[in-house]
């Protein structure tokens, strides 16, 4: 089979997430003065599964049998507004939508954008738009411009009573991951590693893209809630590389994380091992070498392994992801411990349209799944 990971499109992607993630690395890039202007990471933080109000949740409008509806997690109580992904624009009740029947329901004339059903899949390349399809002669709607950004709507609302979020959820760590509490409770400095390709350099988040409303990456988000929660001791790098496989973080490991001399590392390789079809033990043995290199060096350090989200189920690089949760619990022991991204991406799905919680159609999450990130880990972390 052709490694989908080699072609034009993504290796200019991994340039530009290269680029990226060196200068985060480098000079561990904020982007407050931006975002502070438009969003709240304090009730951007607040747990999807625990919240009494959902701030933001993104949905993309898509236009099928000549209606136009976006779906939202959870049944509303009361929809309380409606705006642009990006913050561009307000929309209005009875004028631009409505809320029935569990569904958002966008009126004609409105200008609440929509994509097409049938322009997602299609069989006829697009340049510049297109992604190989996982069927034989199709191709799927991608981009990794800022064009989903300004496609999806952003709707704040209030569930309906007794809700429940059936998918996984953290468990606070104090007795798997004893050193790092320890630390974080006893106001000690803490360095923390974010290891992993593109989704771990925060590709297609609206900060990343420099667009509206500037929301840090996940692993920004997690470092902004451990400060806001610990103290400003918390410290952090993120020597992550757009495109690159466990195999890679094994062979990069000792220069790239060791000497950071971690207290926790985040691994968050497995989207790219799924689409080139690594094998799951291989997968775990690339990961447990990660492990094996940053103890060998210091026996304290603990680790968060994370289930990648979900690749497009139309696009090519649909793989194996699915089947590496299972291996990253086989190294769980004290210390070390799996985040389900996996698990709570696949219970989204059955609520949401991937299109809801992607930033480019194929591979990454936009802002609304790179929360479900950044809330799940510090479920771990914060009680």
């Amino acid at each position: 089979m052709k490694n989908p990971l080699i072609n034009f499109k993504e290796i200019l992607l991994c340039t530009f997430s290269l680029l990226y993630s060196q200068l985060t690395y480098a000079q561990g890039i904020s982007t407050e003065s931006r975002w502070k202007n438009y969003i709240d990471l304090s009730s951007y933080s607040v747990p999807f599964w625990k919240a009494d109000t959902i701030t933001d949740e993104i949905t993309q409008v898509i236009k099928a049998n000549g209606l136009s509806t976006g779906t939202l997690l959870f049944r509303a109580n009361k929809v309380l507004s409606v705006k642009a992904a990006n913050y561009n624009k307000v929309y209005k009740q009875g004028t631009d939508w409505t809320y029935t029947g569990g569904k958002l329901r966008i009126k004609p004339g409105s200008s609440i954008p929509f994509i097409k059903k049938e322009d997602l899949v299609y069989t006829t390349d697009k340049p510049g738009w297109s992604m190989t399809g996982k069927a034989p002669g199709t191709f799927v709607l991608f981009s990794e411009s800022t064009f989903f950004n300004k496609m999806q709507i952003a709707v704040t609302y209030i569930p309906e009573h007794g809700q429940l979020w059936k998918g996984p959820v953290p468990v606070f760590a104090a007795k798997n991951l004893p050193n790092t509490l320890s630390k974080l409770t006893g106001k000690q400095d803490l360095k923390v590693v974010f290891y992993g390709n593109s989704i771990e350099t925060g590709c297609n988040s609206s900060g990343f893209q420099n667009s509206p409303p500037y929301m840090p990456s996940w692993p920004e988000l997690i470092v902004y809630n451990l400060r806001k929660e610990y103290g400003p001791q918390v410290i952090f790098a993120n020597p992550s590389v757009g495109g690159k496989l466990a195999e890679w973080g094994k062979e990069e490991a000792a220069i790239r994380v060791v000497p950071e001399k971690p207290d926790l590392v985040i691994i968050g390789f497995g989207m790219n091992d799924g689409s080139a079809n690594i094998a799951p033990d291989k997968y775990r043995a690339d990961i447990k070498s990660i492990i094996d290199a940053v103890t060998a060096q210091n026996p304290n350090a603990e680790f968060i392994l994370i289930a990648p989200m979900l690749p497009n189920p139309d696009a090519v690089q649909n793989g194996l992801q699915n089947l590496y949760k299972a291996e990253l619990d086989k190294l769980c022991k004290k210390g070390t411990i799996v985040a389900d991204l996996t698990g709570a991406h696949r219970e989204l799905l059955k609520h949401k349209t991937y299109q809801d919680m992607t930033g480019n159609n194929v591979n990454h999450p936009n802002d609304y799944l790179a929360r479900w990130y950044a809330q799940f880990i510090c479920g771990f972390l914060i009680k």
